[in-house]
Formats: structure tokens, sequence, C-alpha cells
């Protein structure tokens, strides 16, 4: 079983939300029930009203409305006149359509009564209004683009230009993947419950070397300050540590929804592959964040293997967060080497601010 590395761990209420990814709003879900006063809305002009109830409250004729006569009816307009108030339904059979009935609630301004007023027309469901958005048919290829790598606006763009069909907005197709994906993978928004809820699901260690557990976590369900962390492994990662004696660290982005980094340790054999341990989920890349994933992997190791693991060589860029929180778990570091990858980047960059004089 998985433990928490937490004194402060709390009881299965803990509802505070981890801080969401704003995803861009949606153009699939506009419309249907917002109050618009709109002149580029097709009005009402012309149409007869009968009156067919008298409400001795609002409450009781808004919901008598929004069914009346069991059709579905939507608000589309409020006007405010010397009688009263009056609220426009129109018939919304089904999305798209532009049926021409419409009602209206007339809340009087010098009584509490409300009347209900029918337009003198027949309901017709057999037209359809100038379609909003993409299209049925384009929605199916950018969702097999999308299931081929095609993740992006600009390379869906450039895909459907390859297949000569004719492109919508990139923010269309921007608002269509927020809304693929939150119907894939689930909301962005998530509670520290579902993280802890998660961690106790997979805290049992498998019998398949390869499937996935959590070793250890931490919760501490704080309003001001929430904070988590996570450390996954396998049996196979994990037994890596065993003909090891150095650790490469590092921590990388774009990988969570909510923005938090993921932190990643391994080691190298000597054709310089890189075989990684595990990885954490934490809130920051602070000391303490990878002192929790070294404790995990030290942990992990000696629960699994009953061996001491002790590490005396640390791999990692010029962080002092990984610096201090290897020695907080080791102890003791012989060896610090910087990253290859990192030196050549910083040295490229001091390079290129040296002016050639020559020129």
């Amino acid at each position: 079983m998985a433990e928490a590395l937490s004194d402060d761990d709390k009881s299965d209420s803990i509802d505070s939300v981890v801080p969401a990814y704003k995803e861009e709003a949606t153009d699939d879900d506009s419309g249907e029930g917002d109050i618009i006063n709109s002149a580029k809305k097709i009005r009402a002009s012309g149409l007869s009203y009968e009156k067919v109830n008298i409400f001795s409250d609002g409450k009781c004729a808004e919901e008598e409305a929004v069914n009346y006569n069991n059709f579905k009816w939507t608000c589309c307009k409020i006007n405010d006149t010397e009688q009263g108030t009056k609220k426009y339904y129109k018939c919304n059979f089904k999305r798209g359509s532009n049926c021409p009935a419409k009602i209206y609630l007339l809340f009087h301004a010098n009584n509490f009564e409300v009347t209900l007023f029918q337009a003198i027309i027949q309901h017709d469901h057999t037209t359809e209004s100038e379609q909003i958005g993409i299209r049925i048919e384009l929605k199916n290829v950018i969702v097999k683009l999308f299931q081929n790598g095609y993740t992006t606006p600009k390379a869906i763009l450039s895909e459907l230009d390859k297949l000569k069909i004719i492109q919508p907005k990139a923010s269309q197709i921007a608002s269509f993947l927020a809304t693929l994906r939150k119907k894939l993978y689930g909301p962005a928004q998530i509670s520290l419950n579902y993280i802890k809820n998660w961690c106790i699901g997979k805290s049992i260690v498998p019998n398949d070397p390869d499937e996935c557990f959590v070793a250890y976590y931490y919760i501490k369900d704080d309003d001001d300050d929430p904070l988590f962390r996570l450390f996954v492994t396998t049996r196979n990662l994990i037994k890596n540590c065993l003909n090891s004696n150095h650790i490469c660290a590092d921590a990388t982005y774009k990988l969570i929804w909510q923005g938090y980094p993921v932190l990643i340790a391994g080691t190298t054999d000597k054709q310089c592959a890189f075989h990684p341990f595990g990885i954490a989920l934490c809130i920051n890349e602070k000391t303490s964040g990878f002192e929790f994933m070294f404790k995990s992997v030290q942990l992990t190791v000696e629960k699994l293997y009953n061996i001491s693991y002790c590490p005396i060589i640390l791999v990692a860029d010029a962080s002092g967060a990984i610096t201090n929180g290897f020695i907080n778990v080791f102890n003791v570091v012989e060896k610090r080497i910087m990253c290859w990858f990192h030196v050549t980047k910083n040295i490229d960059t001091q390079l290129n601010a040296i002016k050639d004089e020559k020129k």
C-alpha cells in the first residue's frame, strides 16, 4: 500500500479545488438560453397575440412558460413597457430549428399578476436556420485528426488545407478542441479529495511489473495554501535503482492541465540511455518537492527489495533546489555533475552575446 508522507492527512472530506486550467469558451454551447436584446435577432413584428392564462405569481408563470403545450421554450428577449415587463419566449423544438411560434409573459406593473400570451401562428418544425459553428461532418474529420496526433488549431488547419476542405476559423477549432478534451479526459478542474481518492485507489503494488502504482503521497488541505505531492512508479522502473549509484533529476512542464511541474528521477547506462525511476507530481519545484521525490525513491526500494538505497552522484542543471533535496535525503553528494545539455545551451547563449569586432 502507498503511504501518505504527512502527519496532517485529513479525512475524505477534502474539497479544496485545485486551480483549473483556463479553457477557451466553446461556441457549441452558446446562445440557446441567453437573454438577448439584439437587433440582429429576428423580431416578432407583425405577430398578433392572444391571452391564454393568468398566474398569481411569476415563479409559476415561468415554470409554465418553458414547457407550455409540451413544447420547449427558451427566453429570447425582455422588454420594459408601460404595462409592465414582457418576457418573450421562442419555440426551441431542436437546435437549429427556426420555428416562428412565440409566447410572452407580461409581469403587470400595477399588481402581482402575470399573464401568458401566445402568438396566433402555427408551429413549423420543418425549416432550419443556418448552422452556426463547425459542421458535423467537419467535426468528425477534426476528431480523427486529433486522434492521429494533430492536437493544435494550426496543425489541424494545415491538414484540412491538404485535404482541400473548407477551413473554419482557428478560434472555432480551439473552442471545439477544448470541448473535445473535456469529453475525452474529463474536466480540468479537480479537487484534493479527487486526488487523494485516486492515490488510494492506485496504492496497491500490482503483480504486473509494468503497471503503475502510487508509492507515496502527501496531501495538505488548507484553504489558504493547498498542497499535494505524489510519486508514481512501476516495479520495473524502480528496479533500475539496484545497479546505479547516480541519479539524474529535472522538472518538466506542459504535461498537466493545471500547469504544475512533473519531477522526474532516473539514471543512465554506459550508452547514455536514460532509465527513469518514476515521476512525482508536485505543486512546485522547490527543495521540498525534490526532497519528497528522492525520499519516495529511497523508501520504495527499501520496501520492495529490502535494500538501503544511497546514491552518491547527482546529475542535474544548476538548480539549488535539486541539490538541497538530494542532500536532505541521502546526506551527502560526492559528485555534483552539471547536465551537458544545459551547459552547452548556456555557452551558446553567452557566445551570442559577444559582438564580433570584425563586422
